[in-house]
């Protein structure tokens, strides 16, 4: 985890019970939580231990939405974690190859709040491999802009659990904040 503060290593957990309900904590090297962010499906929910400070349900999703720039859902959050793809009900802008990336089928969909959403998927195993989303821009088109992104997810390698395929690294950037995270699965449970 890096952010303006400096660069941190730090165990964490995921729980998830698709499509919106979760639970995800951040832990100091004793292993006390450090940081919790749940969601029950209907509101999120955020507590700091570092800060002391709760933020429940619309405070916490206005923090969401400031971090990513629009609506974005809970369950779009829980699809960005485990390599789906996140607004399905998004209009979609353009699908096929294009100089955005060459490792698989582009599809740029149109978000909330006029955002733009760019998603590279791997078409044999249908995980996105790489995903960006762009503030709204006068002109903006399918195009990959030369901006600094909102946020910006990489993913890498494969784990395989049961029929499903979920990624074993996730980068995370928001350069606009100045904060990235790097996210290595030891095991997924099904």
């Amino acid at each position: 985890l890096q952010t303006g503060e400096g660069s941190y290593t730090v165990p964490a957990a995921i729980v998830m019970d698709h499509p919106d309900r979760f639970r995800f904590e951040l832990y100091t090297p004793l292993g006390t939580p450090l940081a919790t962010l749940t969601s029950d499906g209907d509101a999120l929910h955020v507590w700091s231990q570092r800060e002391r400070t709760f933020y429940k349900g619309d405070a916490a999703t206005a923090v969401l939405k400031g971090v990513t720039g629009g609506e974005v859902g809970i369950d779009d959050l829980l699809a960005i974690f485990t390599g789906a793809l996140p607004m399905p009900d998004a209009e979609i802008l353009h699908v096929g190859r294009t100089v955005f990336d060459e490792d698989g089928v582009v599809i740029v969909m149109l978000g909330p709040d006029d955002i733009r959403v760019r998603a590279t998927i791997a078409p044999r195993l249908g995980l996105v491999r790489r995903l960006r989303v762009d503030p709204p821009m006068e002109g903006a088109g399918y195009e990959e802009p030369s901006t600094p992104p909102l946020l910006e997810v990489r993913y890498s390698g494969i784990v395989r659990e049961g029929r499903s395929a979920l990624p074993q690294e996730i980068q995370f950037e928001m350069p606009r904040l100045g904060w990235s995270a790097r996210m290595i699965s030891k095991r997924w449970s099904a």
